[in-house]
């Protein structure tokens, strides 16, 4: 998995020194301050993760309170996966056909996109997407010409995971808009056999975010050598 969204943390940048009250409070004997206390520090850190990202990561590895260590290095995989998710391209999560069909309002038919397929836990569940649902257009971009696949695909592809689309629904005859806020792209998108078997989107975007987050851990821990 390519490491480009890491790169921008690694850089050498003056740190900045996490807020005395909170990182006090990572050591203290209440389970809730120490909750509070780490929240905060992420808040804190998400403002400026450029500079915030080497104290944090000096206190996870170097702090010799085991506590300090393992709240700093939760906020450490919260930051790196803040990248992660915005780093990449573009996805939805269905299987597609090439269809012509009758749009309302267009004289011709255009070339559109069946759903064949929804994956679990996917921004197309999630906006409420259905098997059969034909896809007419993403914001403005319609196609008159098949195969749409590739385009259609290329057109989601273009932006950014997180970033909020509307797709133009035919459903049982009325045009519906759904937003859709993409989520970032696994490599298991490409794999065909998706739709036949069980795929939990979620768990397989937990495990490439944990090993995006233990790479950049490495690339730390090899520029401090």
């Amino acid at each position: 998995m390519p490491l480009t969204a890491a790169i921008f943390i690694c850089l050498p940048i003056q740190a900045v020194e996490i807020p005395a009250k909170p990182l006090a409070d990572l050591e203290s004997e209440d389970f809730r301050t120490r909750e509070q206390a780490q929240a905060s520090i992420l808040e804190w850190a998400r403002e400026t993760p450029q500079v915030a990202i080497e104290s944090i990561y000096k206190r996870a590895v170097g702090s010799e309170e085991p506590e300090v260590r393992e709240r700093c290095l939760a906020v450490l995989r919260e930051l790196v996966g803040d990248e992660y998710s915005r780093d990449g391209e573009g996805f939805i999560g269905v299987r597609m056909l090439d269809e012509q069909a009758h749009v309302p309002g267009d004289a011709k038919p255009r070339a559109v996109v069946r759903v064949s397929f929804v994956m679990p836990n996917s921004p197309a569940e999630k906006a409420g997407l259905k098997n059969n649902d034909l896809i007419v257009a993403v914001e403005d971009q319609i196609w008159h010409m098949l195969p749409v696949i590739q385009p259609f695909s290329e057109e989601i592809k273009k932006h950014k995971p997180g970033t909020r689309i509307r797709l133009t629904i035919l459903r049982h005859g009325k045009l519906i808009e759904v937003p859709v806020v993409l989520a970032r792209r696994p490599i298991e998108a490409d794999n065909p056999f998706l739709d036949r078997g069980p795929f939990n989107m979620e768990a397989a975007e937990a495990a490439a975010r944990e090993t995006f987050f233990q790479r950049w851990l490495k690339n730390r821990r090899e520029r401090a050598d």
